[in-house]
């Protein structure tokens, strides 16, 4: 496999946790050094031939930037399929590393570019298929990577294919490809990472786990080091939080830093697994690292409400006002922290007319469980409890552990007057994972104790 299209499937870290950056999986570079395609990206949430996985420093930075003024010159100068799609390489690993958006945009104009000049060429349109996933582009991804797959039957491609269908709640068809990939490659991180993440979506916290735990053993053979190897210990952090295990947790998140101290995905990880543990102090110190490092959403709006707890609502404010202004700077933000702005404005009592749009045209293509959860909370926010029972009815389709989406269910149920389901539902999710959010789990605990169930 060529280093362009082994490259490909690197990009999928997003796809492990497309969906929200503030649910389980987060979303980040899920690398192997086998040939295998890989679960991350720049964003949460990945190869022998994959190089530059360490976290940024300022010396690889430098040269990266110095190597993408180079090729932007020479494929200006003298444009070539193979100049554009190297450049687009170099972009896509500059994104991954520092999380700038920009980085994305250019690397799917400059692989685009490449597309044009050799429209047979595998290698660009595997990348760009990547690309196009990494940008929650899920239905551009599965259209190009299925047209790739049908061709040559390369397994980046249907890697790819799988996760897009994932994120666009199309489980069947995801499990079938990832079937067929665990037959090719059944002991490839890459592939178990995978299976996990479907195994979780499914309602198998525990097999998840195993799967998780099989996959970061299997990255260590591959010899995956840096923030390859960082990420899947930042899994399982995501995994053991999910479980209420917070000492585990903190355990998987720490290995996820030591591993690359300069990753922004390992140090918020740590930051949440940390806030689950009380140790507030310790969060907002390493939130504000992580942010520090890439302003993401979620981590901006995790910062924010430990500011609340606090007291300190200037601070918080400033966090939050941070939120908006990143999700909304340009298109390619909005594309990729969209679920993330609406969910931060539901949270928040804020925009929750532009929630709601957001949160509709977002189920116009993609039906997955997340989708449905962020459509019942906006609709809860806004008194309309009945089509938000409808919708959170359907985020439960498949008992996926979750503590949010037990805690919507549960407060729709409560605003229904059902108070006994109200009390199942709220006792999940406070049994899944007592301090899911710093705000929210409180009022969990309180509406549950209102309603005769226990403190």
């Amino acid at each position: 496999m060529s280093r362009a299209k082994y490259l490909a499937g690197a990009l999928l870290a997003a796809s492990v946790a497309a969906a929200a950056a503030t649910y389980v999986g987060g979303e980040g570079p899920i690398r192997s050094q086998r040939q295998a395609p890989t679960v991350g990206s720049g964003a949460l949430p990945g190869g022998g031939a994959v190089t530059l996985a360490q976290a940024p420093g300022r010396p690889q930075l430098a040269e990266l930037d110095r190597l993408i003024r180079s090729f932007s010159e020479q494929t200006r100068r003298s444009p070539s399929a193979a100049g554009f799609t190297f450049l687009g390489q170099l972009e896509l690993e500059r994104a991954r590393l520092t999380g700038d958006v920009d980085s994305y945009a250019r690397a799917e104009r400059a692989l685009e570019g490449a597309v044009e000049l050799a429209p047979d060429d595998a290698e660009p349109r595997a990348l760009l298929a990547g690309v196009r996933f990494t940008t929650h582009d899920f239905e551009g991804a599965l259209a190009l990577a299925t047209e790739i797959y049908s061709s040559d039957r390369d397994v980046g491609a249907l890697a790819v294919r799988g996760d897009a269908a994932l994120e666009l709640g199309r489980y069947e068809q995801a499990a079938a490809d990832y079937q067929v990939l665990a037959g090719v490659l059944p002991d490839a991180s890459t592939t178990l990472v995978r299976m996990s993440r479907l195994s979780f979506l499914q309602g198998d916290a525990s097999d998840a786990a195993r799967l998780a735990a099989e996959a970061e053993g299997a990255a260590e053979r591959e010899g995956s080091f840096g923030a390859s190897r960082s990420w899947h210990a930042a899994y399982r952090s995501r995994l053991a939080l999910e479980a209420g295990r917070y000492d585990d947790a903190v355990r998987h998140a720490r290995r996820a830093v030591e591993a690359a101290p300069d990753y922004h995905v390992a140090v918020a990880g740590l930051a949440s697994a940390r806030a689950a543990q009380g140790r507030i102090d310790d969060a907002i110190r390493l939130y504000e690292r992580a942010v520090a490092m890439v302003p993401e959403p979620g981590s901006l709006a995790a910062l924010g409400d430990l500011y609340s707890v606090t007291g300190d609502r200037r601070a918080a404010s400033d966090r939050y006002a941070t939120v908006e202004a990143i999700a909304t700077l340009q298109a390619v933000n909005r594309q990729l922290y969209d679920r993330q702005l609406a969910l931060f404005w539901a949270d928040h009592d804020g925009n929750l007319d532009e929630a709601l749009s957001i949160a509709e045209r977002g189920l116009r293509i993609r039906r997955d469980v997340y989708g449905y959860d962020l459509l019942g909370w906006v609709l809860y926010r806004s008194g309309q409890f009945q089509e938000a029972r409808d919708a959170s009815d359907r985020a439960l389709a498949m008992d996926t552990p979750d503590a949010r989406l037990w805690f919507h269910a549960g407060m729709i149920s409560a605003a229904l007057g059902d108070e006994e389901r109200a009390r199942d539902e709220l006792s999940r999710a406070l049994s899944l994972h007592p301090n899911f959010d710093p705000l929210l789990a409180p009022l969990a605990a309180e509406t549950l104790a209102g309603l005769g169930g226990p403190e």
